[in-house]
């Protein structure tokens, strides 16, 4: 894997942690007509998997049993540093539910913010994750 001077890697652990402490990340997909699209959704982590509510509509029809890209990241542009955690995989509608994904769902996320229902819960599998951490200038 090539990484670019003054570029640090992520341990997938500490991705891991980054990915818990935020709720809201870019879901990047390919939509019909072979269009990319990044749209923002309102996440929650479970062990590795990625899980997000979505209502029916763009999202739903185009991601699902797609590959797609997962990112969160923060940024501080005064002192040119920041961090980004990006996941690949594949999004699967949650059917049937051992792992408690839907309870965890409606326990840890917000309202989404996009008036109408959300009565999906769609979760990541991931085939990677990795991450990136710019520490800014060395003073």
């Amino acid at each position: 894997m090539h990484v670019e001077p003054g570029m640090e890697v992520i341990p997938r652990a500490r991705c891991l942690k980054l990915l818990e402490s935020k709720r809201v990340g870019r879901l990047g997909f390919v939509a019909d007509g072979g269009q990319p699209i990044v749209l923002p959704v309102n996440y929650a982590v479970a062990a590795d998997i990625v899980l997000f509510r979505t209502g029916v509509g763009t999202k739903l029809e185009a991601a699902l049993g797609a590959k797609v890209a997962f990112q969160v990241d923060d940024i501080d542009v005064e002192r040119a540093s920041g961090w980004s955690v990006l996941v690949q995989g594949v999004a699967e509608e949650i059917t049937d539910d051992p792992g408690g994904f839907a309870a965890i769902l409606r326990e840890s996320l917000a309202p989404t913010w996009v008036p109408g229902p959300a009565d999906h819960s769609v979760r990541i599998v991931p085939r990677l994750i990795s991450g990136r951490r710019l520490p800014g200038p060395q003073r």
